[in-house]
């Protein structure tokens, strides 16, 4: 198998799990998702580079930044949560910006961000 083959299986897998987390997640979340309009509304863009290799670096920066948050009485919330600036270091330090026009999440890809 080549390498090319090996990253787009790898990149496929990650978007199957994220499809399925976010499906998980919306339905054990106990409140509403909340998303941060600093980080939802930014649109981003890497010159020459296409949507799905957005979603893929998305994805994977998602995962990078996930953090455990718990609730009012101690206990770890079930909705994953996001770092919002771990989030937007792992997007620029894999060449993308926040650019007008540029591609955004897909929907029903929103996660809950925490600072």
């Amino acid at each position: 198998m080549t390498l090319s083959k090996m990253s787009a299986l790898r990149h496929a897998s990650v978007r199957r799990m994220m499809g399925a987390l976010a499906l998980l997640a919306m339905a054990a979340a106990c409140a509403p998702a909340v998303p941060d309009d600093k980080i939802f509304t930014l649109t981003w863009g890497k010159l020459g580079i296409g949507y799905e290799s957005f979603v893929g670096t998305r994805n994977d920066c998602v995962m990078a930044a996930s953090v455990v948050t718990r609730d009012a009485s101690g206990r770890e919330n079930p909705m994953p949560a996001v770092s919002a600036s771990r989030f937007k270091s792992c997007m620029r330090a894999r060449g993308w910006e926040p650019v007008a026009g540029g591609y955004s999440a897909p929907l029903g890809y929103d996660v809950r961000i925490v600072d």
